[in-house]
């Protein structure tokens, strides 16, 4: 998935910024209200031409409130990809334009063709548009709609957000603010304020954030998850109160961004998909004893098992145990550090290129044996 999405934003970051957007069903040129809101939209989408560092300012399409309390008011933007904008992901289409409810809906689609001339939908995005007293038009959240609907309480530092159906189960808010202290002191770091919206189910979450629809929708239903760092927010599908994985995230992604490890230190602590790490690390041994033609020399090529363990968030949730076993978080700062999978296995482990297979093996075997 993440290969996919990076091929994407090389395809469209140099054609999108140009591109008027496309109105599937022509919108009336005598409902002024609904032609402005297409305007607006248009312009909208038209100043992403690229990354982080080209982002719109969003005074100029956002409320000054969310703008004050977000520094990325737009909660869709990186809802698919935490570093390449939804809107880059595909050429938008709207496909519908109406009025709801004292705002202005449009539903968005962003496609592409693939070599083979077949349409590839990345995304199916809600936005929704109103007129302040002064006249001018912005964006409200589609997120803050439907909070506004829903329960609310705090444990701690996590403002927990969740549909009225749901009775708040304290006793995994409680579980999840011991887990949060304990990282807290681990790494000797201060308490973030954490926004955290969850739901039943991954599309039930993505359906409150505004997507109809995301590449990563399907299959079976399991416990999945997303953090924005940017703003400390968690947004959860499955595991109700206690998704610690999304937490360690924004606790410990900051200290070094670019590790290759941040998503397995996440695995490490807080689990995947329903499971904690012991229980992946055991599926990849009998896997990989199963398929002995996996090179685990070209690690980057191993990035899908099945639908249910992730093994190259495994695998570097292993390494991060077995160093957390021998020497603690301290161990884990001076990995955490180390810029890239290669220098990884060369300056921990004196493997070279070419036998990763051999030593990894061994050790999933290993500690399959242990757990």
């Amino acid at each position: 998935m993440q290969r996919i999405i990076l091929f994407f934003i090389a395809v469209f970051a140099s054609l999108f910024s140009s591109a008027q957007v496309s109105v599937n069903n022509p919108v009336d040129p005598a409902d002024s209200e609904l032609g402005r809101a297409v305007s607006f939209m248009s312009d909208y989408l038209g100043e992403f031409t690229g990354g982080k560092k080209f982002l719109p300012d969003f005074n100029k399409y956002w409320p000054e409130q969310d703008c004050k309390m977000f520094r990325i008011p737009d909660q869709l933007l990186y809802g698919i990809n935490s570093s390449i904008p939804t809107y880059l992901l595909g050429t938008p289409k709207i496909l519908l334009v109406k009025p709801i409810g004292g705002y202005v809906q449009i539903k968005t689609m962003f496609s592409r063709i693939d070599s083979s001339g077949n349409q590839l939908v990345t995304a199916i995005t809600n936005h929704y548009i109103e007129r302040d007293e002064k006249g001018r038009l912005h964006f409200i959240s589609p997120m803050k709609l439907a909070a506004d609907k829903w329960e609310s309480t705090t444990i701690r530092n996590v403002r927990y957000f969740f549909p009225v159906y749901h009775r708040f189960d304290k006793k995994k808010a409680v579980e999840l603010e011991r887990r949060i202290i304990s990282l807290e002191q681990e790494w000797n770091l201060p308490p973030i304020n954490i926004r955290y919206y969850f739901a039943d189910t991954k599309e039930e979450i993505e359906h409150y954030r505004g997507f109809d629809f995301t590449i990563a929708m399907g299959n079976r239903d399991k416990p999945t998850g997303m953090s924005d760092g940017i703003d400390n927010i968690v947004y959860c599908g499955g595991w109700g109160e206690n998704y610690f994985h999304e937490v360690v995230h924004l606790y410990l992604n900051h200290l070094n961004p670019k590790s290759p490890l941040t998503e397995g230190l996440a695995v490490f602590y807080g689990g995947s998909l329903g499971h904690e790490l012991k229980w992946h690390i055991k599926r990849l041994n009998e896997y990989l004893q199963l398929h002995p033609e996996i090179n685990l020399n070209k690690l980057d090529d191993f990035y899908y098992m099945d639908n249910f363990t992730n093994p190259a968030s495994a695998i570097m949730g292993m390494l991060c145990l077995a160093t957390y076993e021998k020497e603690g978080v301290q161990g884990l700062r001076r990995i955490l550090a180390i810029p890239s999978v290669d220098a990884l296995f060369d300056r921990e482990y004196k493997v070279k290129p070419g036998e990763w297979d051999r030593f990894l093996r061994k050790m999933i075997a290993e500690l399959s044996e242990q757990l």
